[in-house]
């Protein structure tokens, strides 16, 4: 089977490349300084069975932020439906920023409004509009807070932020007092839910399904995990600049459909992300 992969050169296509490989020839197309022409991309949809769409961009200018995710969308799904084969099926790496996230109580179901409320989030919702209209066979999975090893620190990780601090000896600062909580999601389990998407057996029939832990993690909750492998770090809280978005998502229909769940504890994922970082001292 021929497979494409978008962003490999980041930091969830670059681990799902790696367990791709065992399943056929996988074609990449990594991220470049500007948007690949039509042209450009023939060549790479050329005899592609299944594409998974990973590149776009999650730090820049609003200008930049959708250029690469909704103009880089569409771009592809006009290459694939132009040169591509006739029973290609995509699978689209969404966010849980396609969600209202504030003053959440309960869990973010896929049923739930889709209220982004970043330019981040209104470029995945409007790249999924596009996958929508497109014709082309496809499933969305609407990622929460992936970490691991290979994440990068300060850029779209808390967690790698302060497991590289914590392995250079330096103090992890906390914004308020540290109650803030997210859904984290290791990579090991992000790459196994897209692996069984991709091949299952099951069709691809335009759902999406949320990929989280489904539980709300605080930062406190983080970084005294952390503390259990480095005793000696010490933290540091900002007050009064405390993030108050708190939410989870509820993956039951990833689950349910797809006999899948997290298999990484949050204990086992910050020790291999520490040991990354330890690595590169």
């Amino acid at each position: 089977m021929r497979i494409g992969v978008t962003g490999t050169s980041g930091f969830i296509g670059s681990h799902l490349t790696s367990a791709l490989k065992k399943c056929g020839e996988v074609v990449a197309l990594p991220r470049g300084k500007s948007l690949p022409s039509l042209t450009q991309l023939k060549s790479f949809v050329f005899g592609v069975e299944l594409f998974f769409h990973l590149g776009g961009v999650n730090r820049g200018t609003d200008e930049e932020i959708l250029t690469g995710n909704v103009t880089g969308t569409l771009r592809l799904l006009e290459a694939i439906k132009k040169y591509g084969e006739p029973s290609a099926q995509i699978l689209f790496a969404s966010s849980s920023q396609v969600y209202r996230l504030k003053n959440r109580v309960a869990k973010i179901s896929e049923a739930s409004a889709l209220e982004p409320e970043s330019i981040y989030g209104v470029s995945k919702k409007s790249a999924e509009d596009l996958f929508r209209i497109s014709g082309l066979p496809f499933t969305i999975l609407r990622l929460a807070n992936v970490y691991g090893p290979g994440c990068r620190p300060d850029y779209n990780s808390v967690v790698a932020t302060l497991c590289q601090r914590a392995k250079k000896k330096l103090p992890l600062k906390i914004n308020g007092q540290g109650k803030q909580s997210r859904d984290f999601i290791c990579i090991d389990d992000v790459v196994r839910a897209f692996m069984l998407a991709g091949f299952s057996g099951k069709p691809l029939t335009g759902k999406a399904y949320n990929v989280s832990s489904g539980q709300m993690t605080s930062l406190v909750k983080i970084v005294n995990t952390i503390k259990r492998f480095e005793k000696s770090v010490k933290v540091e809280f900002k007050p009064g600049v405390e993030d108050k978005i708190s939410y989870c998502c509820d993956a039951s229909r990833f689950k349910r459909e797809y006999s899948w769940k997290p298999k990484t504890s949050l204990l086992q994922g910050i020790e291999k992300s520490l040991k990354h970082f330890g690595k590169r001292k």
